[in-house]
């Protein structure tokens, strides 16, 4: 976004010649300094470059494998969906150039349908962070970008090919000038995921093979975007994108037939005006997600069809006072016809928001975040979060913050219309939130440095949707829990500089207790238990070493027991080792990068009874002319 309005800043002189090369300048340095100052106010963190170059031939889940996001994943060819700070996985929202991602149907984002290669960008986004994207994310939420940059007449090829039959093959061009610019981005994967595994569940645990958990997956992204005139911008985006997963049976059941399909098309616009004191801009966003599950075991042979259309609006004035302020507002409606829902379904949600911070003093800086929505034309919902940020020393060397207040989660349609089962009258989740953190920043001798935060955040979760037992005959949504997660983030990183050498450590640890705090009767022995699946502790550590054309990357992650319906898992570790090789011939750039996963072969289960792949090898090859 900075290299556009910078490109936008540029034309407007050129055009009306009011403007010398100072004043580009200063525009360009007080966009940065306001992106600083959000960040300082709320938690946010970019993916680094280095790990989506690493990453580049993987889904998002291989992408998020060293951040602090903790994944859900159901193992080969299913389903993978995040969830972070001890929140369940709908209260995590997932963003794309603006659109949600999140279904309407049932309120999560599968990351294993997201090829990282079509990313420019990740940014997770902490608790109230999450607010200046949409309401929900209770835990945070990504925000992925696909912004082509002006770079004329770029062209990639990447090629993959890694154990247990995995081939993929991504093509991308980027092209434009001043006036117009775009990106045109193909992709193709298959794998057979046929790989070995120790089943727990059997006498003598022995050794079998995965079967049935092959998958495919192809699609286009399409970007471009116009300079119209010197103050407009026009931007258009169109990703679709169809797989097929053949969906393995459990250690404990194989007899079965399963597979799904997913179809998707997502599209947005963007216009945006820049005028002296102000900016606005009008979005529009069409998706359509089709879905098709069989079981035929279950007899189950279903298909969903359904629509969202978003329209945006923001008005963002500028101040010579030290303000700055954002504004918007939003309508969306949600379409559904599936056969558990006896019939079409719409949903309207409408709302306006407003995101302003101050610059109380040198050292002072607050901020405040306020939404509103409303679903049907009905009662509104109001969520905000206020924030504090105090700069103890300068030029980052200790900077601290506050911040805290209320969010709320709809329910989904499944929660409300799945037939039998679905409540109607169901109420959207809230919580109250606080959180409190240091950051440090510390220039070293030399070209090192030294980068610490530590974090505490509080999460209290009500109205909890939670599926129950009604008679044993079906099972019904209904608002039960309150739900306490709370816990510490600190991470510390180290980077040295050396000749043509660098050196990048860095390392991360999470303690996340989350809790059911509310009976449902007297017999419930759920109180005070963490919450299936969340493990209480986990951690990442990684070292990264460039030496000339050559790059060495070595990564560890750590999750520690969790709690399911039925047992406890056991802890894990993992380590991945990637060895990377750059040249040039012909003027064609190489990227050779070898890489090693799950180093030990550590046998492990993310989800109970369903297990995952042991040691295994990718080779990744790309081209850049």
């Amino acid at each position: 976004m900075l290299l556009v309005i910078s490109v936008m800043v540029y034309h407007r002189v050129r055009a009306q010649g009011r403007l010398d090369k100072d004043t580009i300048k200063m525009k360009e340095v007080e966009l940065v300094a306001q992106q600083k100052k959000e960040k300082l106010l709320l938690k946010s963190i970019a993916i680094d470059s280095s790990d989506l170059h690493n990453h580049q031939s993987e889904t998002l889940t291989g992408l998020l494998s060293q951040s602090s996001v903790f994944i859900k994943d159901y193992g080969a060819s299913m389903v993978a969906s995040p969830g972070f700070r001890g929140t369940a996985e709908d209260q995590t929202k997932t963003y794309w150039n603006g659109i949600p991602l999140n279904s309407s149907m049932y309120g999560i984002q599968d990351l294993n349908l997201v090829p990282a290669f079509l990313l420019d960008g990740v940014t997770i986004n902490y608790g109230g962070a999450s607010l200046a994207g949409g309401s929900g994310g209770f835990g945070g939420s990504l925000d992925l970008q696909s912004d082509p940059k002006n770079e004329p007449y770029k062209a990639e090829w990447i090629s993959t090919i890694g154990s247990f039959g995995e081939i993929k093959n991504c093509l991308g061009y980027n092209y434009g000038s001043d006036k117009f610019w775009g990106s045109t981005k193909v992709y193709y994967g298959s794998a057979q995921n046929n790989f070995p595994y120790v089943n727990t569940f059997q006498w003598n645990n022995p050794v079998q093979t995965e079967q049935d958990a092959s998958m495919y997956q192809n699609g286009i992204l399409q970007s471009l975007g116009w300079q119209l005139t010197s103050k407009d911008i026009l931007k258009a985006d169109i990703w679709y994108q169809n797989s097929f997963r053949n969906l393995p049976q459990t250690m404990i059941s194989n007899d079965n037939t399963e597979y799904q399909k997913d179809e998707s098309l997502r599209s947005v616009i963007n216009y945006t005006h820049y005028a002296l004191g102000y900016n606005w801009g009008l979005d529009g966003s069409f998706v359509k997600e089709y879905l098709y599950y069989y079981n035929q075991l279950s007899a189950i042979n279903s298909l969903s069809d359904n629509e969202r259309y978003e329209l945006k609006g923001n008005f963002n004035p500028e101040f010579s006072l030290p303000l700055s302020l954002k504004t918007g507002i939003s309508d969306v409606e949600e379409t559904a016809n599936i056969q558990e829902y006896e019939g079409l379904k719409k949903s309207n949600k409408s709302g306006i928001w407003a995101d302003a911070n101050y610059q109380l003093s040198k050292r002072w800086i607050a901020g405040l975040v306020m939404r509103m929505e409303s679903i049907n034309f009905s009662a509104s919902q109001l969520a905000g979060t206020g924030s504090i940020a105090y700069r103890a020393l300068k030029d980052d060397k200790l900077d601290i913050h506050i911040n805290g207040g209320r969010n709320f989660n709809y329910p989904n349609l499944n929660d409300l219309y799945w037939y039998p089962g679905g409540n109607p009258n169901l109420q959207p989740e809230h919580t109250w939130f606080a959180e409190a953190g240091l950051s440090s920043v510390i220039p070293l001798k030399g070209d090192n440095e030294l980068k610490a935060e530590l974090t505490a955040f509080s999460n209290l979760v009500d109205n909890y949707i939670q599926w129950t037992p009604q008679g044993g005959s079906y099972w019904e949504a209904q608002n039960l829990k309150t739900v306490w997660a709370r816990g510490i983030e600190s991470a510390a990183s180290f980077s040295h500089k050396w000749r043509s050498s660098t050196l990048l450590l860095r390392g991360a640890w999470q303690y996340t207790p989350s809790t059911d705090e509310s009976p449902i009767s007297a017999y419930d022995q759920t109180v005070g238990r963490q919450l299936i699946y969340v493990p209480i502790y986990t951690a990442q550590a990684s070292a990264k070493l460039n030496v000339k054309k050559y790059n060495f990357t070595a990564e560890y992650t750590y999750t520690g027991m969790r709690n399911t319906t039925d047992i406890q898992l056991p802890a894990y570790s993992l380590v991945n080792v990637f060895i990377g090789r750059s040249f040039v011939m012909h003027k064609l750039h190489f990227d050779l990068l070898a890489k090693c996963n799950n180093l030990f072969n550590t046998s492990y289960q993310a989800i109970v009874w369903r297990p995952m792949p042991g040691r295994w090898y990718e080779i990744n090859l790309r081209i850049t002319v």
